[in-house]
């Protein structure tokens, strides 16, 4: 929506990036070299890059819900694929076409359904400062079992979207790279849409 509802937003989630900045620092003694959070409207992901963003040695990567593949058409990766527009009375990106109606869009996880995205992500993109990327529904569930069998954690379809991304990244970096990623929610409450994708008794 129009200021000041995403400085509110912003206000009421940064304590997620200022606790894990402070967690950081004093567990590993230093900052993390990526923190990587899922990006629907964005209120999560703003809340821990916020944390971050003066820090330019930090890379930030919000991930978006690729759906059934890009070239598809069915998905809600509004940085990846969208044009500038208002929607809710902000000027964001949007999934939109050529007279600035909105799209459907389609992504196995609810919370990041979504046709825009708050527009503090819109700038972050602009200015270089945060990089987004997608990731597809399959991939989503590969990391949403991967977890739940390595640590017992279910997390929830929105987190996954950031998980499947870094799991994608094995190899890609040095071993010694210190990512945070933002688990946010209980899986828990999409079992039955885990189950619909894959039946749980195989």
């Amino acid at each position: 929506g129009p200021h000041p509802y995403p400085t509110i937003v912003k206000h009421f989630q940064s304590p997620i990036g200022k606790e894990a900045r402070r967690q950081c620092l004093d567990q590993i003694g230093k900052l993390p070299d990526m923190v990587v959070a899922c990006v629907g409207g964005g209120s999560n992901a703003i809340g821990i890059f916020n944390g971050f963003i003066p820090d330019n040695t930090v890379q930030l990567i919000g991930v978006e819900g690729g759906g059934k593949g890009i070239s598809t058409g069915h998905h809600c990766a509004t940085l990846c694929t969208g044009t500038v527009g208002v929607l809710h009375g902000a000027k964001t990106y949007l999934l939109q076409d050529e007279n600035g109606q909105i799209h459907e869009t389609e992504c196995i996880s609810a919370g990041l359904d979504y046709p825009g995205v708050g527009p503090e992500h819109a700038y972050l993109k602009d200015m270089g400062r945060a990089r987004y990327v997608h990731v597809s529904d399959e991939q989503v569930l590969d990391a949403f079992f991967l977890l739940t069998r390595l640590e017992g954690i279910l997390p929830a379809l929105e987190s996954a979207h950031a998980l499947a991304w870094v799991s994608e990244q094995k190899g890609k970096y040095p071993s010694q790279t210190v990512v945070v990623v933002n688990l946010s929610g209980r899986g828990d409450k999409d079992i039955g849409i885990v189950e619909q994708h894959r039946p749980l008794n195989k």
